[in-house]
């Protein structure tokens, strides 16, 4: 039997889907393929990444298409020195195969022919070829019923500039040491290979992959494609309820559309991970269609049956607690009254804490220190006088007034130190106010510290849109976000009824005076 090859060609990066395909269609017939591609600039997104996630499409505009390839996985910038390599062959015994052990398997001939270099490259879960802790490739897989293809994308050189402006990274990495710090995560294939000849290397790859698969190496002329328009990024209304959920997989996303009375219009999962199953998300949308919300959980759960979704660090747990996510915050948004509840989120480390329960057990109120006005004499330190000239001194008296723990996070270890200090007097819950963002990249910390939570997002300027979070992280940014005090205030006031032994609660201004705890160790200065 043959692997059939072909050396690289230069595509339009809106013909690239067509060409997948057409590798796909082959091994449906039974052949086995490999090629090498090669595009002009463009943003590639993964199967299921939505790209106002994913990238940062204000400087995209109109300088580069955006293609959405076949493969799940994140998204990558290209240009005309990155080299594709994709693999579609019969799924075979490939078709039962775990995710992740699918990707390093058929990753094995790629390290095989970098070693030939006399490069030690290894496979790094869940999708990278690394040398020395630096990534040289990543790889990305689909399979149906009968045919599995696989793309190893290598960078020959890389302009990280460039693909940091492209994707939607936070901004602080586009300054001098962030660039130096993002060249040393990578290891262009060029630098390690100084005067590498790609004819020699596609060969290596072929040769490598065909004794892998028990096959004959081939090497044939490229194939002729249609021609094809490359389709814009989707537009879509905002959702009216959305959740996420960062795991070992990556961050997947759950948008929810409503008819009135929380009937579900439509759905979308979405997210850079690693998804082989290609029709596995469409299936799982489709069986939240007509239902109830509140029924999302339940929904996704009967829809799974029990088995584990053929995504790379995603188990069918995570899944059905993003049902229960988007439940939660329509229940949030409803109870309070609000189009939808986008700024508020549940943390619960064993996943099973409803909202009523959480938002009952709050005993602590952590604020940002970013959200203090830049005047402000207390800004860079814990407590507050309440002058009443800022949001934050509202949510002060706001805590204070029923005696709540109440912190401003000065800087990362104050964080950590805090959340250890909570776990170890009991904390039952707490309410905290931060951005996505930050969340989403630090969300260890929390999940290490275990205690459950309520999260108010954060509006105006953070040091994620101001490229300033390395700063901010030390306790030295200086722009203003924004407390929606209201808001918070609401919450509370939530809180309040839930309380099992309901007290008489003063008012902000009747609690100047802001009461100390005397095991509190985080007095002002």
């Amino acid at each position: 039997m043959r692997l059939f090859w072909h050396r690289a060609r230069h595509v339009a990066p809106p013909q690239f889907p067509v060409y997948e395909q057409t590798q796909i269609s082959r091994a449906s017939r039974g052949e086995a393929v490999l090629g090498f591609v090669r595009l002009t600039r463009c943003a590639l997104v993964g199967a299921f990444e939505d790209p106002r996630r994913a990238l940062r499409l204000s400087y995209i505009g109109a300088r580069f298409p955006v293609v959405r390839r076949l493969t799940g996985g994140g998204s990558l910038s290209l240009d005309p020195d990155t080299l594709i390599a994709a693999l579609a062959l019969p799924a075979g015994h490939y078709a039962a195969m775990a995710p992740a052990t699918l990707l390093s398997t058929l990753a094995a001939p790629f390290l095989a022919a970098l070693r030939g270099y006399g490069i030690d490259a290894v496979f790094a879960a869940p999708n990278d070829i690394v040398v020395g802790g630096r990534k040289v490739a990543s790889v990305f897989a689909r399979r149906d019923a009968d045919v599995v293809l696989f793309e190893a994308i290598v960078s020959l050189t890389l302009d990280v500039e460039e693909l940091l402006k492209t994707l939607r990274l936070p901004l602080e990495k586009l300054s001098e040491q962030g660039l130096l710090a993002a060249r040393e995560r990578f290891a262009p294939l060029r630098t390690l290979i100084p005067g590498l000849r790609l004819g020699s290397l596609y060969a290596r790859i072929a040769a490598e992959t065909a004794r892998a698969h028990g096959r004959t190496p081939y090497r044939e002329r490229p194939m002729a494609l249609s021609a094809a328009s490359c389709a814009a990024p989707e537009e879509r209304l905002a959702a009216d309820v959305q959740a996420f959920l960062k795991t070992p997989g990556g961050v997947l996303y759950l948008d929810v559309w409503l008819e009135p009375g929380g009937i579900i219009r439509a759905a979308c999962f979405s997210g850079g991970v690693a998804c082989l199953d290609y029709d596995l998300l469409a299936r799982l949308q489709a069986s939240l269609v007509a239902t109830d919300i509140t029924q999302a959980e339940s929904t996704l759960a009967r829809a799974l049956g029990g088995t584990s979704p053929d995504i790379v660090g995603v188990e069918a747990a995570d899944i059905v607690y993003l049902g229960h996510l988007c439940a939660a915050r329509f229940h949030i948004g409803r109870h309070l009254d609000l189009a939808a509840a986008t700024q508020i989120s549940t943390f619960s480390p064993d996943r099973t804490a409803s909202v009523e329960a959480l938002l009952g057990s709050i005993d602590a109120v952590l604020l940002p220190y970013c959200a203090k006005p830049a005047w402000c004499k207390w800004r860079h330190r814990d407590g507050c006088p309440e002058c009443g000239q800022c949001a934050v001194g509202e949510a002060y008296g706001l805590a204070r007034a029923r005696d709540l723990t109440v912190v401003t996070i000065t800087r990362y270890e104050h964080l950590r130190a805090v959340l250890s200090d909570l776990k170890s007097r009991g904390a039952r819950a707490f309410l905290g106010v931060c951005c996505t963002d930050f969340f989403l990249k630090r969300d260890y910390a929390f999940i290490e510290a275990g205690v459950p939570a309520v999260f108010l997002d954060i509006g105006g300027d953070t040091c994620y849109t101001l490229r300033q979070e390395e700063a901010a992280y030390a306790g030295r940014f200086e722009a203003e976000a924004f407390v929606d005090a209201r808001l918070l205030g609401r919450l509370l006031d939530w809180r309040d009824r839930l309380t099992a032994d309901e007290r008489a609660v003063p008012t902000p201004k009747e609690s100047r005076t802001p009461p100390r705890r005397a095991d509190d160790p985080f007095p002002p200065p």
